[in-house]
């Protein structure tokens, strides 16, 4: 009876394990698409209504979700107090602090980062050029993110199950 109940609380184990690995795969790519969205929202603001950066993101928080509300809110807060002076340094304070809730891989990090560089050192035509870009390349990033969620979730379940009815097995 111990045996069995051992043998089945290892096999829930490592399959659940198996299911919160593969849904970091999801987790990317559903902040991906946070950020996209994001981003045209920021884009619509800034080069449409010529909304100052700061009170363009204040207006982002009810239009976006977990966990890049929370970096964009203690972005506008960091800006809004002047303590930094470059969004580039607010966005990387911010992100220092939410890192733990972040899924991106480091070429995600990379190009949002490059965004946050240029913000606001050119004229309108610039920004929109930025914008344009940034969202381009963004979609790249999706386009791998939903592959490699594709292929890995259910890998990493499968390997999580099997792992644990090779342990099972073993045990018996």
């Amino acid at each position: 009876m111990l045996k069995l109940a051992l043998s089945i609380g290892i096999f829930a184990i490592t399959s659940y394990i198996g299911f919160m690995y593969g849904e970091t795969f999801r987790k990317r790519q559903n902040q991906l698409k946070e950020i996209l969205k994001t981003l045209i929202f920021l884009k619509n603001d800034v080069l449409q209504c010529a909304t100052p950066l700061a009170e363009a993101l204040g207006n982002l928080d009810r239009k976006i979700d977990e966990p890049i509300c929370s970096l964009i809110n203690d972005t506008q807060n960091r800006l809004a107090e002047g303590d930094i002076d470059s969004i580039y340094h607010a966005t990387s304070e911010s992100y220092k602090n939410l890192k733990n809730e972040f899924n991106l891989e480091e070429s995600d990090l990379k190009l949002m980062r490059d965004f946050c560089k240029s913000l606001g050192n050119s004229g309108v035509y610039g920004q929109e050029a930025l914008f344009n870009m940034t969202i381009d390349e963004l979609k790249i990033h999706l386009e791998d993110a939903n592959e490699a969620a594709k292929k890995n979730i259910k890998l990493y379940r499968y390997i999580g199950m099997c792992l644990g009815a090779m342990i099972v097995i073993f045990l018996i």
